[in-house]
């Protein structure tokens, strides 16, 4: 079943780019071809580009999508107020509606100078929850990154940290994915190095949370370092490193305070190689490492480390289409000082395509690699699926949709977190935003969850293993105009 579904989303990824990409110019002007060699042109020294049109595959960042973007340096900000319908916020299938009502407040910063640039965005605020004794949830997220660019290259340090009563993927914490994205979720949007891809892809290198059962507010943070080194005007050579820790509130509602969700520590690297077919088709390879530590306190619970190598191609046409796509080996290992541990070899990849048309933003992505579990597993390999839609419809409305899947496996058994093997989460969702006036708009969304283990996640008892969810959301926000910082 595994196979098949990789399968499946690998060929209808493949497939939709094959459509997509019949449908691109196939002429290319001398401007193109003097824009999309990555990372920098050599030969006079000039003052580096802001925004690299294509870089490297192998490295972490994207292309930005947004057609002849002009960056600047600028401050962005708003707030936001919500209330939510939700069916399910608890930790099994019961039906019980009831009101969650949120404030969020949110912030971004860019600030470009030659040599340097700076990024950070920050959304944070409080949800109060009516019923089940779980009350007031506070949330945060906070993203950095710093750039130092020379004539050939770029060093970047990044910080990725939240505080949330769930795990951010469908962003159920903020009512959906849907309306998050067209709210606070889009600040920044635009600016030149945030729409270029602020936080990139970090893939390997992240601390993913595929999944939530219940309230169970937990620490996220993932600090990278990464590099890109122009070998020539076609080639380019990649280096990262990363650290990242989940650590969950163990006094919080998850599983009714039943059971304890684990804690991760994730040492990660990636090198890689890209070289430039074409100003619109590169191929590179990576090779990434992945070590990930659970508590001390856990008996029997082994160390995990993961090797992955993948081949990579990708196709870009600046400010239409990005697609790239990777597969290769994936070596795990279970560290065990008594025995020696155990191996597995399976399969991991990637494959992602976005595209612009005349007036939707779509997005496509499949990921294939071990994670740290998401809390539920000491360990777990994940097929992670997404799919973004944006639309503006006239001058005043603007409408998302957006839904994801997961498949998660166990790869150890371990005394804390659930007693299954597998479990599948998946959510999709819409919402329409309608502006009034400069600053000020209103927004609309729905989104469905759903969490499928094999079992019942909670060992020695009769419960439904099923956890279904529906949230409606009625929302305004208000944006000042933006501030140049230059």
């Amino acid at each position: 079943m595994t196979i098949g579904r990789l399968s499946c989303a690998l060929f209808t990824l493949t497939l939709g780019a094959t459509l997509l990409w019949g449908q691109s110019d196939t002429t290319q002007t001398q401007d193109d071809a003097n824009r999309n060699v990555p990372p920098a042109a050599y030969g006079q020294e000039n003052p580096p580009m802001v925004v690299n049109e294509n870089p490297p595959i192998s490295g972490l960042d994207r292309p930005s999508l947004e057609p002849q973007i002009q960056p600047r340096s600028m401050l962005l900000g708003g707030v936001e107020a919500s209330e939510s319908l939700d069916s399910n916020f608890g930790s099994d299938a019961r039906t019980a509606w009831r009101s969650v009502t949120r404030g969020l407040a949110g912030l971004t910063m860019q600030r470009l100078w030659n040599r340097y640039q700076f990024a950070g965005a920050y959304v944070g605020g409080a949800s109060y929850y009516n019923g089940s004794g779980i009350g007031l949830q506070q949330m945060h997220e906070l993203q950095a990154q710093q750039a130092f660019l020379w004539r050939t290259g770029q060093f970047t340090v990044r910080d990725s940290v939240s505080y949330l009563p769930e795990g951010a993927f469908g962003y159920g914490g903020y009512g959906g994915a849907g309306g998050f994205q067209l709210g606070l979720g889009s600040l920044g949007e635009g600016l030149g190095m945030l729409g270029s891809g602020f936080g990139g892809h970090f893939g390997v290198l992240g601390s993913n949370q595929l999944g939530s059962l219940g309230q169970g507010p937990r620490l996220t943070n993932v600090a990278i370092a990464d590099v890109v080194q122009g070998l020539s005007p076609r080639s380019s050579l990649t280096a990262a490193g990363a650290f990242g820790f989940v650590h969950f509130d163990h006094a919080s509602q998850a599983f009714g305070g039943a059971q304890g969700l684990i804690n991760s520590q994730q040492v990660a690297g990636q090198v890689g190689y890209s070289y430039s077919l074409t100003p619109k088709d590169q191929i590179g390879f990576s090779y990434g490492f992945q070590s990930f530590h659970f508590p001390a306190s856990l008996e029997g619970t082994e160390n995990v480390g993961s090797h992955v190598v993948q081949g990579m191609y990708g196709h870009r046409i600046s400010g239409r289409m990005d697609f790239v796509i990777g597969a290769g080996p994936q070596w795990t290992h279970l560290h065990d000082p008594l025995t020696g541990g155990s191996s597995r070899l399976s399969g991991a990849g990637r494959a992602t395509l976005r595209y612009r048309f005349h007036v939707t933003l779509a997005s496509l992505s499949f990921e294939r690699y071990d994670t740290s579990g998401s809390g539920f597993f000491a360990g777990a390999q994940s097929n992670i699926a997404e799919a973004n839609f944006t639309r503006p419809f006239g001058r005043k409305y603007n409408a998302q949709a957006s839904l994801g899947y997961s498949h998660n496996q166990r790869l150890q058994s371990s005394v804390a977190g659930v007693a299954s093997t597998t479990y599948n989460y998946g959510f999709a969702g819409f919402a329409v935003r309608r502006q009034f006036g400069y600053n000020w708009g209103a927004f609309l969304g729905y989104q469905w969850n759903d969490q499928v283990f094999d079992t019942c996640p909670v060992s020695g008892t009769s419960c439904n293993r099923i956890s279904v969810r529906h949230v409606g959301t009625i929302g305004v926000d208000w944006h000042f105009r933006p501030i140049r910082i230059d």
